[in-house]
């Protein structure tokens, strides 16, 4: 009977000290950490713990979006969990308590991750609305490019408007800079040029 903590983070810049440290609290001794969006499941970490995972273990995270952040795939894993005899319990999602045989925790846990799904969507939908206000007032120009001023790659910056200047295409630009060509469309925007 082990007690594992899942630790995620969304990308590799994000720290794992606040999960792992409530983690410990908690009385685990194993760690799964991963740093990939929730999306999906297919995540390697995940995956892995699922797998090796016995009966008797208790999974421990830090909040229920950590283990999905999306409402069928949290259904799956938790039936995954419950199928091979293990638990899983919440740090900060104190009702979260899947231990034992608890139906009314196991109905709070349906409708939670349900409602973590709908804030998703609506955070997803609100971003949009606001891209779309934002371009139809000029204000919007996209994803930034790579192209920073400031050394190399500002030469780079300028090689690349010169040469579109000159009338090279596009296609002649990517492969010389060796440049993506929605990195060039971004930047030519960017100065007013296209």
């Amino acid at each position: 009977m082990r007690t594992i903590g899942y630790i995620r983070v969304s990308s590799e810049g994000q720290n794992i000290a606040r999960q792992k440290k409530s983690l410990k609290e908690a009385g685990c001794t194993e760690f799964y950490i991963e740093k990939l969006s929730g999306a999906s499941m297919e995540r390697p970490e995940l995956q892995r713990m699922l797998e090796e995972l016995n009966k008797g273990d208790t999974i421990i995270i830090h909040e229920i979006s950590r283990l999905s952040r999306s409402t069928k795939d949290l259904l799956t894993i938790v039936e995954i969990i419950q199928s091979k005899g293990a638990g899983l319990r919440s740090v900060s999602d104190k009702w979260l308590d899947l231990s034992d045989d608890n139906p009314m925790s196991e109905f709070i846990f349906t409708i939670f991750s349900g409602l973590a799904q709908f804030e998703r969507k609506m955070i997803k939908q609100r971003q949009k609305e606001g891209i779309e206000i934002a371009k139809s007032e000029g204000k919007f120009k996209g994803r930034k490019t790579k192209l920073i001023e400031g050394g190399k790659e500002e030469q780079r910056m300028k090689a690349i408007i010169e040469a579109y200047q000159q009338g090279k295409s596009i296609n002649d630009i990517r492969t010389t800079l060796k440049v993506g060509t929605g990195t060039i469309y971004r930047l030519l925007e960017r100065e007013g040029i296209k």
